[in-house]
């Protein structure tokens, strides 16, 4: 039932093309029903115009069965028709609600925190937006489909039959309830196997994904025959548990097929009886009838352990479709959102005592930071500071308790998330490319961005120097995950993205760790012009790039252990001062 009450809400919407394509049940199923009934019918009126020549009706036998195979030809076509419009309806829809399920699952990734997607593998979440939507979408279509031939024959048929024999008919609906009791019992079994399998195909597409992603890392360890045998190790497993599947739902067809195999016998024997007994219990047309319409029960009595096996599919697949639905962002939205009295942000950044721990483990304790709009801040401190994590924080990749950020005087949990991130030009540690060209990657942030606009951004970020190295210019495919572009290019591209949307708030974490030293200062004059009114705030490891920031920030351990300018840093003769040393010592050390 879950099961259905999870497809509900979408096949609601197009309730009326199901609703026609069910009426269209009945008269699909009558249509194919009255074919044996006007055979039985033909066949008793030549039976009885082969006897003495009486008057059987106003009609002659010749006319009679004229009109009879005429009426074959009508309901065959009937037939032919409303199929068709069965399946136009019942299976369009189910095409439409698995759309309406991949598009409200995308859309409800999309909306998780990034704590959501720590927890769970790529490869995972694409088997589920691919394959068990797929398997939902069954559950939509063909089995209502199925199911309703299989009900509406039933409920048709059978008073058929007993009009025509009623012991016959109750002799032969006990194979019929042994089959009922067999896929009841069978059904959970199959349920809980495809689930299994499921999961272990989950896997494989996690283990495939991960090493088709690090091909570079798997070649540079000389790794191959090692993942290629963890690949050959769980596609093993998931042989065995489809096996196992496979031998469950292989009990299921022969019962099936011998249950309706044992009902033809019985037909035969009991029903031969009859007619050979000649007094009168069974004529020649009536056993036709009779065998028609049991026939024409064969395959919708087939189709149950199809629907019982692709329902029990469909079963296992809404439970790993909830598991994803029913998960939620701890990204709270506001419920009544306040936006600043310019009704746009400014950049006036206040954070005030912050704290944060990742599973309890504390990475930020009482941080405290002004960033008056349109000053450039820096972040520096040791690898493992929290400077990353700060930076996360403030569009709200994060979440923060109120009271703790504050842009423009407005607490950032009651500011609109769009707002707020579209407002924020936000370049991480490790630069994310798409696989599109190098233009549209630098365009990624807004809709149709102008051609000078991408320049003017690929120039601050010193881009536009290496553009004669690819054949195709700013139309360069740069591959999966920008693999084809340098580390350094890379950044650089991630840095004209967050320019184009002329942000009022600038993030740049650690953002040029692998550009050269003097395409680095260059980049940086370029940005003191571009950023000349937006608030920048600098995470740094090398201090030639924060020297220019009119305030500095040192965290250690999680606190913010220095403050100050560069000249009163030094000096302190603190912890930066001592970096900064160091770091003059190396670029010496190379120069030499």
């Amino acid at each position: 039932m879950n099961s259905i009450r999870f497809i509900l809400p979408f096949a609601k919407r197009y309730g009326r093309r199901y609703l026609a394509g069910l009426l269209m049940v009945p008269l699909s199923i009558g249509s194919l029903l009255a074919i044996p009934w006007l055979t039985g019918e033909c066949v008793d009126i030549l039976r009885l115009s082969m006897g003495p020549q009486e008057t059987i009706n106003s009609l002659p036998p010749t006319s009679r069965v004229a009109i009879l195979l005429a009426a074959i030809v009508f309901f065959a076509f009937t037939r032919g028709l409303s199929l068709f419009a069965i399946r136009w309806f019942i299976i369009s829809a189910s095409r439409k609600v698995e759309f309406d399920l991949r598009d409200r699952l995308f859309s409800h990734l999309q909306s998780l925190d990034q704590g959501f997607y720590d927890n769970w593998k790529t490869g995972d979440l694409l088997a589920r937006c691919t394959q068990d939507v797929e398997r939902v979408r069954v559950l939509a279509g063909p089995i209502i489909m199925y199911s309703a031939n299989t009900a509406c024959m039933l409920l048709i048929a059978l008073p058929l039959m007993i009009s025509v024999s009623g012991w016959l008919t109750l002799l032969l609906m006990v194979p019929l309830s042994l089959l009922t009791l067999s896929v009841r019992k069978i059904g959970p079994r199959v349920h809980d196997a495809v689930f299994k399998a499921q999961e272990t195909l989950s896997n494989l597409s996690s283990l495939s994904q991960e090493d088709f992603a690090g091909i570079r890392v798997v070649k540079s360890f000389a790794q191959e025959e090692a993942e290629s045998e963890r690949f050959r190790k769980l596609s093993g497993d998931y042989v065995k548990d489809n096996l196992v599947t496979a031998r469950i739902q292989a009990w299921m067809h022969p019962l099936v097929a011998g249950v309706n195999e044992l009902s033809v016998m019985l037909l035969l024997v009991l029903g031969g009886y009859y007619l050979l007994e000649g007094n009168g219990a069974l004529t020649l047309g009536e056993f036709i009838k009779f065998a028609g319409y049991q026939f024409q029960l064969i395959w919708p009595m087939i189709s149950i352990g199809w629907v019982v096996n692709q329902f029990h599919r469909a079963s296992a697949s809404v439970r790993r479709l909830e598991a994803i639905l029913e998960s939620e962002s701890n990204i709270v939205l506001p419920a009544e959102p306040v936006t600043p009295p310019s009704g746009k942000i400014t950049g006036a950044i206040s954070i005030r005592n912050l704290d944060f721990a990742y599973n309890g483990k504390k990475v930020l304790e009482d941080i405290s930071i002004e960033a008056p709009a349109g000053h450039t801040i820096a972040i520096t401190g040791r690898t493992g500071s929290g400077k990353s994590t700060l930076f996360k924080t403030l569009p709200r990749i994060l979440p923060v308790d109120d009271g703790r950020i504050f842009i423009d005087g407005v607490d950032i949990n009651r500011l609109p998330a769009g707002l707020l991130r579209r407002a924020i030009g936000y370049v991480p540690q490790e630069s994310f490319l798409f696989s599109r060209s190098i233009s549209g990657n630098i365009g990624f942030g807004i809709d149709a961005p102008k051609e000078e606009a991408v320049l003017s951004a690929a120039r601050v970020s010193r881009l536009e120097k290496d553009i004669d190295q690819f054949p195709r210019g700013w139309e360069e495919q740069v591959g999966e995950r920008g693999v084809t572009l340098s580390g350094g290019q890379k950044q650089r591209a991630a840095l004209a993205r967050a320019l184009l949307v002329q942000p009022a708030i600038l993030l740049l974490d650690d953002s040029l760790s692998s550009v050269d030293t003097q395409t680095e200062k260059e980049i940086l004059t370029e940005l003191g012009v571009a950023t000349g009114s937006i608030t920048t705030l600098v995470v740094a490891q090398r201090i030639s790039s924060i020297l220019h920031a009119d305030r500095i920030y040192v965290l250690e351990d999680g606190r913010v252990a220095e403050e100050g300018s560069h000249a009163e840093l030094i000096e302190t003769n603190g912890l930066y001062a001592e970096t900064y040393r160091l770091q003059l010592l190396s670029d010496e050390l190379e120069d030499m």
